[in-house]
């Protein structure tokens, strides 16, 4: 936000490398998985499935019952004891590379607005640009495909509530008589579609309570996305024939690459915040421009305070 508290947009600019490339492929797989589980039968049940209705789950193939509640429980408890491990030791990966809004939000949806409306220069100037009909027209495709985008990973999620062959049923059967349904599908679908389309990040650094705690889990040894303070200080950008050790610069040539490409609009060298989600972009960003300058790349890197 600005001082007046009004909202900044956030305009990411796409970045590759090697953990961009990795977290893609990373994404890409926990979608294909998340497509394809609903139609996945193990001993003639669905792979997952979490029928809070009829109160009847099934994971991986083993049906539960709520008088296995007490083995939810125990699962539940080692589940948030493992969370509250691996943030103690790793931060916010979980945000980054494998949570359903990063993935769905990084992966399918802003993916769709690159191809549309190019990348972030060229959406700063659409949105600044006058309503004409190259706008409007590019405009109503964008979020006509996240809608239809939502609307299918809609019905997915469902899958996952009343069982793919219910759905099913469903879906061929005559839509009037399931009006409340469609109703609530489409009203789910829409929730769905405004948080990709606008309110984007502010789900991790506003909604999401992990990223909160995150100052409480996190001390000196948790490995973090971490800029190199010691080496990056002084910044300063690059002048030729200069020797920057000898007049204090420090590496950081204060290109500001690593805030531009991220999605959540933090500027790393402030430190560790909770808008950081650890997704690595700054990375890639940052060795890319430290390769061009002839610098040592890590810079930017993952890191505890006490590696620094």
């Amino acid at each position: 936000i600005d001082e007046s508290g009004k909202r900044l947009w956030v305009y990411a600019k796409k970045v590759s490398g090697k953990l961009t490339t990795a977290r893609n492929i990373v994404g890409i797989l926990l979608l294909v998985f998340f497509f394809t589980a609903p139609f996945i039968k193990i001993n003639g049940q669905q792979l997952l499935l979490f029928n809070v209705l009829e109160r009847r789950f099934v994971i991986f193939g083993i049906q539960f019952w709520p008088q296995d509640l007490n083995l939810f429980f125990i699962a539940m408890i080692a589940l948030i004891v493992f969370i509250i491990l691996f943030t103690a030791t790793y931060g916010r990966l979980w945000c980054g590379w494998a949570c359903p809004q990063t993935v769905f939000m990084e992966i399918v949806f802003r993916r769709i607005e690159y191809w549309i409306d190019g990348d972030a220069s060229a959406q700063r100037a659409m949105d600044k640009a006058p309503w004409n009909a190259g706008k409007i027209f590019k405009r109503a495709l964008k979020h006509g495909i996240y809608y239809l985008i939502a609307f299918v990973i809609g019905n997915y999620f469902l899958m996952y509530i009343i069982g793919s062959d219910q759905w099913r049923n469903l879906v061929t059967d005559d839509p009037a008589r399931h009006i409340t349904g469609l109703s609530a599908m489409i009203i789910f679908s829409f929730i769905f579609y405004f948080i990709f389309s606008w309110f984007r990040e502010q789900v991790c650094t506003i909604v999401c309570p992990y990223g909160r705690l995150q100052g409480v889990l996190l001390d000196r040894n948790s490995i973090v996305i971490s800029y190199d303070y010691k080496r990056g200080e002084e910044r300063s950008p690059v002048r030729k024939g200069e020797n920057r050790a000898e007049v204090g610069k420090g590496d950081c040539v204060d290109c500001h690459q690593c805030v531009v490409v991220c999605p959540t609009g933090v500027d790393i060298r402030n430190g560790t915040q909770l808008e950081c989600i650890n997704c690595a972009l700054c990375i890639d960003a940052c060795d890319a421009v430290m390769k061009r300058v002839g610098f040592r790349t890590g810079l930017i890197r993952y890191a505890s305070e006490k590696m620094l």
